[in-house]
């Protein structure tokens, strides 16, 4: 089963951070999962909840230049706890930080997930070919590309699907909103439609720190989180794709 699972867009905010938060959260293992904010162009999580830069992903890259491959500390000797229990490994707030500790990892520790415990969510943000956050996601058990279901976008991934096709052995299509079914997205794409997300102003808030929901679980983003998340997690492999007319 997938231990690292990298999220990732081409542009244009699908709400990518959102998505690895609420997937982290609900993470059906007894062991749960860690999100790693790994966005070269900084991190966002840190200033939404007020948290210090350390510990974080400038520790987890430091402490990468010492591993030995397949051993010592993984994400989550480098995380601080949200409220409700989500481990984050923030990244810091600026480029150029964020951006040093990216390389500085994906040229040590391509490998995030170091064996038994938490699978390791990977946050790239916005990725860009040939560049070190490109690197992290190769090294990802399953790749998820967020898109929102507009035609910009779904334009977007349709030209860049045959160089990721070529690099991602297990490549898999997350879409935001819309209303266009998974097999006709699928089809058009070139790439299996794993899930499809709809549009919660007020859950991404709620993760953001900026209001309280009695329920969050209850929300359709958390819903349609937990639903791509037993599919990430199931035993079998590869992972297969939504069925013709779900909808997460």
């Amino acid at each position: 089963m997938p231990r690292t699972v990298a999220l990732f867009s081409l542009g244009g905010a699908p709400g990518v951070t959102t998505l690895a938060m609420a997937l982290a959260s609900v993470w059906p293992e007894e062991s749960g999962a860690v999100l790693v904010e790994a966005d070269a162009a900084g991190g966002d999580i840190g200033t939404w909840h007020r948290l210090p830069a350390s510990p974080g992903l400038t520790d987890l890259a430091a402490a990468s230049r010492h591993r030995q491959p397949g051993a010592g500390e993984g994400p989550g000797a480098h995380t601080q706890t949200l409220p409700g229990g989500l481990a984050v490994c923030v990244a810091p707030v600026t480029a150029d930080r964020a951006g040093g500790a990216v390389r500085l990892l994906a040229d040590n520790a391509p490998t995030l997930a170091t064996g038994p415990g938490p699978a390791v969510i990977v946050d790239l943000g916005r990725l860009a070919p040939r560049s070190p956050t490109a690197r992290l996601a190769l090294h990802a058990d399953t790749a998820l590309l967020v898109t929102r279901d507009d035609t910009a976008q779904l334009r977007r991934v349709k030209e860049s699907v045959p160089a990721f096709t070529e690099s991602f052995s297990r490549l898999r299509l997350v879409v935001v909103g819309g209303g266009e079914s998974a097999k006709e997205i699928a089809n058009v794409m070139g790439i299996p439609v794993l899930g499809r997300i709809r549009s919660d102003d007020k859950a991404a808030a709620f993760l953001r720190g900026e209001r309280r929901i009695s329920r969050p679980q209850r929300r359709p983003l958390f819903k349609a989180a937990a639903t791509l998340a037993g599919r990430l997690a199931e035993p079998t492999s590869p992972v297969s794709p939504q069925p013709a007319g779900t909808a997460a």
